[in-house]
């Protein structure tokens, strides 16, 4: 690999050979709750909102497609929406072929407590297997992660300090904070991506919308801080 120094994702690169391709796995959060569900319904009402049309429906399963312009060229878009509790096929084994074949993977579920419980009990599954995707000798030429997640630097960042920044590997990840009940950046993220935005209209845009920090009751009172934003973008 060949390290570029950078301070934004490579958003230039997601739209090549005119496909676009995302996997959003939402939950399971801890089993006493059930919000994931709602957060699942909101994320397919947004993005029906900023002009994607369900394609395939089924238990656990979204799939949802639109059709945009970019540079002058018309880009077919494609949107795996994953309810991690009702998935009513092999998980696992779903992850481990988006960390190949998507061009942006994101991940909305809970690690507080190390655990990753739509994939496994331990956060290493997770882990393990983006490594081996970003490795993949057929792995998309550029790929853009966003985990939204409690604590996601903690248990997530190390996973990538060898890979993010380099040509074929970004990341946005939640600072220190989540609440759980928001998606809506998503669209977000999708609408200002299809308008051709660049990333500092789209991190503006975001926080603009979704930007209110959520603190756990366990947080260092230093960490409680206002002028946190809804994303921070790593590179190693």
């Amino acid at each position: 690999m060949t390290h570029n120094s950078r301070n934004a994702p490579r958003y230039d690169m997601l739209f090549d050979g005119g496909n676009f391709n995302a996997t959003l796995l939402i939950g399971p959060d801890p089993w006493d709750a059930y919000y994931d569900y709602s957060v699942f319904q909101g994320a397919r009402l947004r993005l029906r909102n900023i002009g994607f049309r369900i394609t395939e429906h089924r238990s656990g399963y979204d799939e949802l497609s639109t059709t945009f312009s970019y540079d002058d060229s018309d880009i077919t878009a494609r949107i795996r929406l994953v309810h991690g509790r009702d998935y009513d096929k092999d998980l696992q084994e779903l992850w481990q072929e988006s960390f190949i074949n998507e061009d942006v993977i994101y991940l909305k579920s809970h690690a507080g407590y190390g655990k990753h419980i739509s994939l496994s009990d331990d956060v290493d599954i997770f882990a393990e297997a983006m490594k081996a995707g970003f490795e993949h000798p057929d792995k998309k030429p550029y790929q853009l992660y966003y985990l939204d997640c409690c604590k996601s630097e903690m248990y997530y960042k190390d996973a990538f300090r060898d890979f993010v920044g380099y040509e074929g590997v970004d990341l946005i990840l939640h600072q220190w904070f989540c609440d759980y009940k928001k998606i809506g950046q998503m669209a977000v993220l999708f609408r200002e991506l299809m308008a051709g935005s660049d990333f500092e209209r789209i991190v503006a845009e975001m926080n603009e919308e979704y930007g209110i920090p959520h603190f756990d009751v366990e947080d260092d009172p230093a960490d409680m801080r206002l002028d946190r934003k809804m994303v921070t973008y790593s590179v190693g």
